[in-house]
């Protein structure tokens, strides 16, 4: 008898726990990432000798779920073994800002020597609180870069 109430108010206490909205938790903060970066474009290092252009690509990454608020964004790009740089001039390039739900994620790679080319690299996004560090999400994937 001892043995069925106590499994009675075990199984009573599993029941109640899963439906009160504290024991509810949130949604983790996912990344997906495009299998396909953008095809090749000419981008002039904002620093750079004027004129002078290097191959860059774009690759595009969804995340879902990501907190309201400021969030740092980490981008990278490997191709051969070998990382590229940010494509980007503008000041508070890898800040972004979520409303709690789904927001698009971009960033455009370069490298100078040797140069992007088409084929197979490797991007990775991470999504980190502004304030902490703390680290919501990161994802990985091999991406195609068309010619």
């Amino acid at each position: 008898m001892y043995k069925f109430g106590l499994a009675a108010l075990t199984v009573a206490t599993m029941v109640l726990a899963a439906a009160s909205p504290a024991a509810a938790t949130t949604a983790r903060t996912s990344i997906t990432i495009d299998r396909h970066a953008s095809e090749l474009f000419p981008f002039e290092p904002p620093a750079g000798e004027p004129g002078v252009t290097y191959p860059a690509t774009s690759v595009a990454a969804t995340a879902r779920n990501c907190p309201a608020g400021i969030v740092l964004m980490s981008a990278s790009l490997v191709q051969d073994d070998l990382p590229t740089l940010w494509a980007t001039g503008g000041r508070g390039a890898g800040e972004i800002v979520c409303d709690g739900g789904t927001v698009e994620l971009t960033m455009a790679f370069a490298r100078i020597a040797p140069a992007l080319h088409p084929g197979r690299a490797t991007a990775r996004f991470a999504l980190r609180d502004w304030d902490t560090g703390e680290q919501f999400a990161e994802s990985t994937r091999t991406v195609w870069i068309p010619c």
